[in-house]
């Protein structure tokens, strides 16, 4: 059990981007990493489940689209909950089907967003990364439409820019090591960047609900 006290925010309904959070991106990633640890092989099952459901979906593209951010959305929100105190449930990644049109709108825009800052050299795809990483998140917490999570979590990294896109590209070198590894690494990486982002988002945004009992 990881033993946190996080600072959880009781009312989210309408979220202030002019405030700004406390950037530590150690923090963030060493929550990320105790989270991981404590519960690791069902964070490893997890993320194979997911790794080999993306290769199978991508085999044909039109439903790797379609099935790429229902299921990212579905991870944030294994992670979330496991923050939260409560035990991992695999089949929780479906969760994300709940929210099916805003995840795969927001997935498809983000996408190509991030392809169009890769193709004009390597920072501004980082720079992108960073504006969104927080819409999937706020998706399935806020139950946000893709636009305005996009907007939000745009706005909510602009106010930390340069620092977000350092925490970004330690991320895609996580990711990067991770699949040097092969798939060993790789399904190791994926939950890390997923509860690092999401300790970035409770630090930053925050969350609507208490700690759990065990928690406190």
């Amino acid at each position: 059990m990881v033993e946190k006290k996080i600072d959880f925010r009781m009312d989210q309904s309408k979220i202030d981007t002019t405030a700004t959070g406390t950037v530590n991106m150690t923090k963030w990633i060493t929550n990320g990493w105790d989270l991981v640890m404590s519960d690791i092989g069902q964070f490893l099952l997890l993320s194979v489940i997911y790794l080999v459901l993306l290769t199978i979906a991508f085999s044909t593209l039109v439903v790797g689209l379609i099935l790429a951010g229902p299921l990212t959305v579905g991870f944030f929100y294994i992670i979330f909950n496991r923050i939260r105190g409560n035990p991992i449930k695999i089949d929780d990644i479906a969760k994300g089907f709940n929210v099916f049109l805003a995840a795969v709108l927001a997935d498809l825009l983000i996408s190509a967003f991030i392809m169009i800052g890769f193709a004009f050299l390597i920072i501004p795809g980082i720079v992108v990364s960073a504006l969104y990483m927080f819409a999937f998140p706020l998706i399935i917490e806020k139950k946000m439409d893709f636009w305005e999570a996009m907007e939000t979590s745009r706005k909510v990294v602009m106010k930390n820019i340069f620092e977000l896109s350092v925490f970004m590209l330690i991320l895609y070198i996580l990711l990067f090591i991770g699949t040097l590894m092969l798939l060993v690494g790789l399904i190791f990486a994926v939950p890390l960047v997923f509860a690092a982002i999401a300790y970035a988002y409770i630090d930053l945004i925050g969350l609507e609900q208490p700690l759990a009992a065990t928690e406190k």
